[in-house]
């Protein structure tokens, strides 16, 4: 089955935000923050929208929009993400991050923290200890680096110029900073479960970041995605969607075989 997203804009206190809505499920609603490339729709998160209601916005200054006067750091943008949960999704949500939306997500994480019910956290930058991994300058090397499949690529209908246009964007909101301390000495704040998850071929975010959440954050489990890059959503959609789905259904119990915990 082939989930289709729908593309709608909405006018928030901070300013207007584009986002894209679809599927279905009966649990709460599923936030997701794009990595610095942009909103890719991957195999991996239509998977996860056969199950579960998604809404996935467009950062401001990604895929062809405009910043937003005011909203220039990882907190502002945290806040203006909380106020698209409460106008659109409730007032309560699951929350998942890729990358860059790993970040940000953990910025909205412990600066509202009533609104998350789970955490998802995939790849996620900010949180490399000593300035280790990072997108190497070469175009060829960070496409090796990002996709163990790069025949596994969705088709993509937004622009050529769009998608390059998009590396860097995120500085207008971090400066590039390869560890955030202020969301670091956050993090034991986090109380809800969240799910930590990591390509075995992962080589842009280090495995120093899986342990730097994993000490920090209280109810943490880590999932290692075997045979994936950066993009696990690409490279191994069925196993990612598989992992986060039973997360997103069972909460802390995922990690119980399911036949044991129905006895």
């Amino acid at each position: 089955m082939t989930v289709k997203f729908e593309r709608k804009k909405i006018q928030l206190p901070s300013g207007p935000l584009s986002y894209f809505v679809g599927g279905a499920g009966e649990g709460l609603p599923v936030l997701f923050l794009h990595s610095g490339g942009g909103l890719m729709k991957t195999r991996g998160l239509e998977r996860l929208a056969e199950n579960h209601k998604m809404f996935m916005p467009i950062t401001p200054g990604f895929d062809g929009t405009e910043f937003v006067d005011g909203v220039d750091d990882m907190a502002g943008l945290a806040q203006m993400m909380a106020e698209f949960v409460d106008a659109e999704m409730g007032g309560k949500c699951d929350l998942m991050g890729h990358s860059f939306g790993g970040w940000l997500a953990l910025w909205l994480t412990v600066d509202h923290p009533g609104k998350i019910e789970l955490l998802i956290l995939e790849a996620i930058a900010g949180m490399r200890p000593d300035g280790s991994g990072g997108m190497p300058d070469d175009p060829k090397e960070l496409f090796r680096m990002l996709y163990a499949y790069p025949d596994k690529l969705p088709p993509d209908d937004r622009p050529k110029e769009m998608v390059r246009a998009n590396q860097g964007q995120g500085r207008h909101y971090h400066n590039g900073i390869p560890f955030d301390e202020a969301v670091a000495a956050r993090l034991p704040e986090i109380s809800c479960p969240a799910l930590i998850l990591h390509g075995t071929r992962e080589e842009i975010i280090p495995a120093g970041t899986v342990h730097v959440l994993k000490a920090g954050i209280a109810n943490a489990y880590v999932i290692y995605v075997y045979d994936a890059a950066h993009f696990m959503q690409v490279d191994q959609p069925e196993r990612f969607s598989g992992v986060v789905h039973d997360f997103l259904s069972r909460g802390g119990a995922f990690i119980v075989n399911q036949d044991l915990a129905a006895e």
